[in-house]
């Protein structure tokens, strides 16, 4: 076995300040009611340094009970106080390895990497929680190296145990972490020569940052944020706000303009906050956004607040999601993510926040080859027969919707008929996105909800496949189709397509799985 390796001493830290995080709400209370702490009994204090003790020296035995060993094909992780914890994962089984920055981590200046496999769930299967930032990205390229090399040429083991020993170019690269040189940069830059290894990058510039973030229109980024803020300062904000103090906004702004006005008036202000909103948190999420691509590997890195970096194989990437929201739609740009196997279920990895449709292809060819968009002409769309099931439900809802307002505010009640046209543009829009091809192997779908989704994947990526319809929709020869990558929390869907244009992609899913 291989040299034992430990985490960064500032580990111990951490289980003292997630302990102060927990109490913080209570500690921001005490500082806004004015609490004197000087009066505290003085077993206050002590009950605060005894805990503050405990959780430092159970810190301290985490930290030394915490070993990772490489290996030449594996990477061992050891932990455990009471239940000794150990997993080994195999090189070959790595899809992503991540470098990743947190708040207290970035202050504390350390870095985590998480090893993403295809067994992974709700969180990484290999995490360290706290390395240099240094040594944190020599282990991410080391252990890309191994992912992504079938042999090598030198042992890991010899290298790691025989740091000073030199290495010829027909040995390879030296590969050492912890300090020392990660490769011998001679035979480094001999062995590009040698290989010619195509190497893309790009940066997404600050007035780039900008369209994006104005274009994004990601109020689920919004709702999200709100949610935790609200859930970890809804005592503070009743201590810093009289009582009933949005009641009485409400009632007394209400009271100087009609109530569809004033309704109008919150709605408008309400989107336009959050549009502001969605635009800071988007800008801090991607500032700083790379990416390159160097020979096998493709590297992501993004992040203000909490730096992250992604490495992967582009053979590795699940599906190609190329997303057009509403004002990127018009202008004629979009952004292209990534489905690859991750822990972090709720988002798809971005690799290109804006840019023209017309340069995706380039940007497809240069980073993930085995990918082609198609034109939106090439798709078959959903057939005339299929509108009614688009638009029936929503509309319906809208109608009662309508009568309610209606009812409850009179006259003023009419103006929500406004939201009927809108309804039945939105929907039909949705009716108009909706499309399917099947062409070399790869398997294109469009839909959309406010955004036009274009789903790109191969065969080898489709971890389940779906047709289904209701009785109405069998009778006129209608098939929704569904498709589920291996790392994606949801399946794919486009409703209501013709049955002949379903059916080819159905027998082409099913002939290539009897073969395997």
């Amino acid at each position: 076995m291989s040299k034992r390796r430990t985490l960064h001493p500032i580990y111990v830290l951490f289980g003292l300040l997630q302990t102060i995080r927990g109490f913080l709400p209570f500690i921001l209370i005490g500082l806004v009611r004015g609490t004197d702490w000087t009066e505290l009994a003085w077993y206050w204090y002590a009950g605060a340094g005894a805990l503050a003790i405990i959780v430092t020296v159970f810190s301290f035995l985490e930290w030394r009970s915490f070993g990772f060993w490489l290996e030449e094909d594996r990477i061992i992780i050891r932990k455990g106080l009471l239940l000794r914890d150990e997993k080994t994962i195999y090189y070959g089984r790595i899809h992503s390895v991540n470098v990743e920055q947190p708040l207290v981590q970035r202050i504390l200046g350390v870095a985590q990497v998480k090893i993403e496999t295809p067994g992974g769930n709700k969180k990484a299967d290999g995490i360290l929680p706290a390395l240099s930032v240094k040594e944190a990205n020599d282990i991410q390229r080391v252990l890309r190296k191994q992912a992504t090399t079938s042999t090598e040429s030198i042992s890991l083991i010899d290298v790691m145990t025989q740091p000073d020993q030199p290495a010829s170019l027909a040995q390879g690269p030296v590969i050492k972490i912890n300090d020392k040189l990660l490769e011998n940069e001679k035979a480094k830059a001999a062995l590009e020569a040698q290989t010619s290894r195509t190497v893309s990058s790009f940066t997404l510039r600050p007035l780039q940052l900008l369209q994006a973030a104005a274009t994004s229109t990601n109020f689920g980024l919004v709702a999200a944020f709100m949610a935790g803020v609200y859930s970890f300062a809804d005592d503070l904000i009743n201590q810093l706000l009289p009582d009933h103090f949005f009641e009485s906004v409400v009632e007394d702004s209400a009271s100087f303009m009609p109530g569809v006005i004033f309704i109008v008036i919150v709605i408008i202000a309400g989107i336009g906050c959050a549009w502001l909103l969605s635009i800071l948190l988007y800008i801090l999420k991607y500032s700083g956004f790379s990416v390159k691509k160097d020979g096998n590997q493709i590297s992501v890195s993004y992040g203000l607040l909490e730096k992250k970096t992604f490495v992967f194989d582009p053979k590795k990437v699940q599906a190609v999601i190329v997303n057009e929201g509403l004002l990127r739609q018009a202008f004629g740009y979009a952004e292209i993510q990534l489905q690859i196997v991750s822990s972090d279920k709720k988002e798809q990895l971005m690799l290109h926040p804006f840019l023209k449709r017309a340069d995706i292809e380039r940007v497809l060819h240069d980073f993930v080859p085995q990918m082609k968009l198609p034109s939106n002409e090439a798709l078959a769309g959903a057939p005339k027969r299929a509108l009614l099931y688009y638009v029936r439900i929503e509309l319906l809802i809208t109608a009662l919707i309508c009568a309610g307002c209606i009812v409850f505010f009179k006259t003023d009640g009419l103006w929500s008929l406004l939201l009927l046209p809108l309804m039945l543009w939105w929907r039909r829009s949705c009716y108009l996105a909706a499309g399917v091809l099947l062409q070399e192997g790869q398997l294109t779908l469009r839909n959309r909800f406010l955004s036009r989704s274009t789903y790109l994947i191969r065969r080898p990526q489709i971890v389940t496949m779906r047709a289904s319809r209701s009785a109405g929709q069998q009778r006129k020869k209608l098939l929704t189709l569904s498709v589920r990558a291996l790392g994606s929390p949801m399946e794919y869907q486009v409703k209501c397509l013709d049955r002949h244009d379903v059916e080819p992609v159905w027998q082409w899913y099913s002939r290539s799985l009897s073969k395997q």
